[in-house]
Parts: structure tokens; C-alpha cells; sequence
């Protein structure tokens, strides 16, 4: 019994050290995912002030590569009423063109995204606890506009849908 129980062991310890043997060679991170697109992004903008539900807003947004794989932006506003909002969108784009996405702030708000890149052209679509964006972004050189179109539910329930056109400039 002692000898069958001896060559499992054996034969267990091998097989282990030959997988983790493999696996370590094989292993490696990733390239920086790469993207001319995402490059015209990075760094620090501000948005012209906008209107939006009633209030006037002020926003920062801060691209940024972290990991070598992901877009993080981190969003900060305040209205002219004292009320602010903070927030971090993650981006992973793909070799494709495409990308998935996520958001979460400071009000409890999480979102998804998926989108494409092309040239100087974003395009996305989001669904989150609060309703769904379809999101359009051209970045020319120093100047970032993004249209977008917002779908909520009100508290009767109801839909109602909302444009904004938003512009940045690179700090």
C-alpha cells in the first residue's frame, strides 16, 4: 500500500514540476497594447462649461495607460451649485480596433461599454444602473468633442432621451 501511495506521489510531484516547468517558459505579459487612437487621448482635458440637468458643469479627464493594457480616465466635475462628481472609466482596447469598457463613480453608478476606434473617431454605446449612452468622440489635435444621447427612466417610470455635445481641450 505504502509503495502504491509512494509512486503517486512521484508520479503527482513529476507531472507537476513538468506543467509548471512549461507554463514558466511560456509565461509572459503581454506587448502595451498599442492604438494611434487611444495615444491621441492621453493626458489631461477640460471641458468647456455645459449645461446638463439644470445645473452648469466643469469637468476634468485624466487618459491615461496603466498595465500596459488598459485606458483608465478619471472624470472630475462640479456644477455651479456645489454638487460634484467623480468617476473612473477602465478601457480595454483590442488589436481589432474594438474595445470593452467599464465605469463606476462616486454615486454608486456602474456601467459597461463596447465601442471601435478608427482614425481620429470613437464610437461607443453603455448601458448602466442608470439607462444607456450612444457616444460619438472626434479628437483634432488639442480639441475632443463628444456627442452623446442619453436614455433614463424618470421616476414615473417613462423614458425620456437627452443630447449633449461636450468639448475638450487638451491641458
Amino acid at each position: 500500500m505504502k509503495a502504491i501511495f509512494s509512486f503517486k506521489l512521484v508520479l503527482i510531484v513529476f507531472c507537476l514540476t513538468i506543467i509548471s516547468g512549461v507554463n514558466a517558459q511560456d509565461m509572459k505579459k503581454p506587448d502595451p497594447v498599442k492604438s494611434a487612437t487611444f495615444d491621441m487621448l492621453m493626458g489631461v482635458w477640460e471641458a468647456e462649461p455645459y449645461e446638463m440637468m439644470g445645473s452648469k458643469w466643469n469637468e476634468t479627464a485624466n487618459h491615461y495607460m496603466k498595465y500596459g493594457q488598459f485606458m483608465f480616465v478619471d472624470i472630475d466635475a462640479k456644477d455651479d451649485k456645489g454638487q460634484t462628481y467623480s468617476g473612473t472609466v477602465i478601457i480595454k482596447p483590442a488589436m481589432d480596433g474594438s474595445f470593452t469598457g467599464w465605469a463606476f463613480d462616486d454615486w454608486g453608478m456602474v456601467g459597461s461599454y463596447s465601442g471601435t476606434v478608427k482614425g481620429n473617431k470613437i464610437s461607443l454605446t453603455g448601458k448602466s444602473d442608470w439607462g444607456s449612452e450612444v457616444r460619438e468622440i472626434e479628437i483634432n489635435g488639442n480639441t475632443m468633442v463628444h456627442k452623446a444621447t442619453f436614455t433614463m427612466k424618470g421616476a414615473d417610470g417613462k423614458e425620456t432621451t437627452s443630447n449633449y455635445t461636450y468639448t475638450y481641450h487638451k491641458k
